[in-house]
């Protein structure tokens, strides 16, 4: 397999699975270009958030090669994947956590 060529296979658990191919940092680049004039949905949306949905979605399209679904890979079926799988999807491009981030908000007072 040849450095440009890579792909990897991510398990999503229970026979699901994606084939993505790692963003380079050139298409990071682009992408992150792309979004900066993105702006918030609604008053209830931070434009961090509406760039990061926009940003993920757009890796997501470009990086993801194949997967188990019957369904063929296309922006309409990524935009329909999980809320949840997107992050073990976006970390394995190389882009964010696998984590789900914390929900913004006041920190808690307890100790």
């Amino acid at each position: 397999m040849g450095l440009l060529n890579q792909k990897k296979r991510v398990d999503l658990g229970e026979g699901e699975w994606v084939d993505v191919r790692p963003l380079s940092l050139v298409a990071l680049r682009r992408l992150r270009a792309e979004v900066a004039s993105v702006k918030p949905d609604g008053e209830d949306q931070s434009i961090e958030e509406a760039q990061g949905f926009a940003l993920t979605q757009r890796a997501l399209e470009a990086c993801i090669v194949a997967w188990s679904d019957e369904e063929p890979v296309s922006p309409e079926n990524i935009s329909q994947l999980p809320y949840e799988m997107t992050f073990e999807i976006a970390a394995a491009v190389g882009l964010g956590d696998r984590e789900r981030p914390l929900k913004s908000g006041p920190s808690s007072t307890d100790t």
